[in-house]
């Protein structure tokens, strides 16, 4: 049970560290196929395997951990373990840092951060340029490198327990089976496809990476009150009610319409993860899930291990259906809650402002009844650090709220 009561705290406090050193790790070494396969029956041999594929070591001291100092200040009375996946180039921050990060320090859940992402190419891996026509060249990355934003995170006294970038596979080995079943976008050739495939099982090893970096230290990964894992690209129009959200997890979502929730366990003994309350195309949206920490072994590894181990179920035809038909398979209680619908996927334009993605404002209308008003994130929502009273000077989200119309009716959804 995750505790609900909240508080505001701030200031003061103490600095953490982890260990290990700052190389960066790869993940094209061959072998790991066979690795996974072999460790397919034991979570702890998984990820040994995993790790070792890497060039890395054992769970105690990864290579991508930090061994610097957070610069954390915070007394904060619980912790939360936030993971953000991509790419650098794709990497948003600002927005995060207003309503996701902030927030959780605010509610009394000081955020550790690990940052998966990968700098290996200067042109991001994306699923959906050639449907969109969209340019990622056009577009300038936020941070020139992984060592830029961690800075910033560090200077706001957030605890960044990730130094180097991950280094994505550059040619991952494809279950045929699931290219097979993985339905075919409009506009897509047989190329594309694949490369479809490919991300997908990009997202889901750079998952497994969030928990080896969660476990590094073992006996700390307990303590976290709640996971959070994002994309690098996502972005809120409402800053997260991280006491809603709690509420949810302890179970009085459980009864809601867009809740699967496993009902062969008791109802204090289900592990909840809360995804997406729309968009989630026949399974559960990828841009953003927290969970409880009972839940995040399962969260964070089943995907990439059920990908090369499980019969696929039959309904599976994207990245969504599969990740939500192996959680179900795996135990875990999906809830979607409709009033988490404010989540969009946002790219910075060619002068370096964030943006709305194209293509995201008709999608989020159409699906989510949330009707934006223009595609672009003001300057204003940028947040700063006070040194003075050594707290982030954010402003509340009302400079996003103002953009968004609710709809008429929830039921619409």
């Amino acid at each position: 049970m995750i505790p609900s009561s909240l508080n505001d705290i701030n200031g003061g406090g103490q600095n953490r560290r982890r260990k290990g050193g700052a190389s960066v790790q790869s993940s094209s070494a061959a072998p790991w196929f066979a690795k996974v396969l072999a460790a397919a029956s034991s979570v702890l041999l998984l990820l040994v395997a995993h790790n070792r594929v890497k060039g890395g070591t054992s769970s105690s001291a990864d290579p991508n951990v930090s061994g610097g100092s957070s610069n954390s200040t915070s007394t904060n009375p619980h912790r939360s373990f936030v993971c953000i996946t991509g790419q650098v180039n794709r990497l948003e921050l600002a927005n995060k840092i207003v309503a996701v990060l902030n927030p959780l320090r605010n509610a009394g859940y000081e955020p550790e951060i690990a940052l998966i992402l990968d700098d290996s190419s200067s042109t991001p891996h994306v699923t959906n340029d050639q449907v969109i026509k969209v340019d990622y060249t056009a577009h300038e990355p936020a941070f020139a490198t992984m060592d830029d934003a961690v800075r910033l995170l560090r200077e706001m006294e957030f605890h960044v327990l990730t130094d180097s970038p991950y280094i994505q596979v550059s040619d991952p080995i494809l279950n045929e089976k699931y290219v097979a079943q993985l339905h075919r976008k409009a506009g897509m050739d047989n190329g594309q496809h694949r490369k479809r495939a490919e991300n997908n099982l990009r997202m889901m090893e750079s998952w497994a990476q969030c928990h080896t970096v969660m476990t590094a230290d073992i006996d700390r990964s307990m303590t976290y009150d709640l996971v959070v894992r994002t994309r690098e690209d996502t972005g809120f129009l409402q800053a997260l009610d991280v006491e809603f959200l709690i509420r949810q997890l302890n179970g009085e979502g459980d009864g809601d319409n867009h809740a699967s929730v496993n009902e062969d366990q008791d109802k204090s003994e289900r592990k909840r993860v809360i995804s997406n309350g729309c968009r989630y195309s026949q399974g559960m949206n990828d841009k953003f899930a927290i969970l409880q920490r009972s839940a995040a072994d399962t969260y964070f590894l089943s995907p990439f291990r059920a990908y090369y181990t499980k019969e696929l179920h039959p309904k599976v035809m994207s990245s969504e259906s599969f990740i939500y038909y192996t959680y179900l398979a795996e135990g875990l209680s999906i809830l979607r809650p409709p009033g988490l619908r404010k989540i969009v996927k946002v790219v910075t334009d060619g002068e370096g402002q964030t943006k709305i993605y194209p293509g995201e404002m008709q999608k989020i209308l159409d699906w989510c009844r949330v009707r934006i008003h223009d595609d672009s994130v003001p300057n204003a929502c940028v947040p700063s650090w006070d040194a003075t009273n050594r707290s982030i000077a954010a402003p509340t989200d009302a400079c996003w709220r103002h953009k968004v119309k609710d709809p008429e009716c929830l039921e619409c959804i």
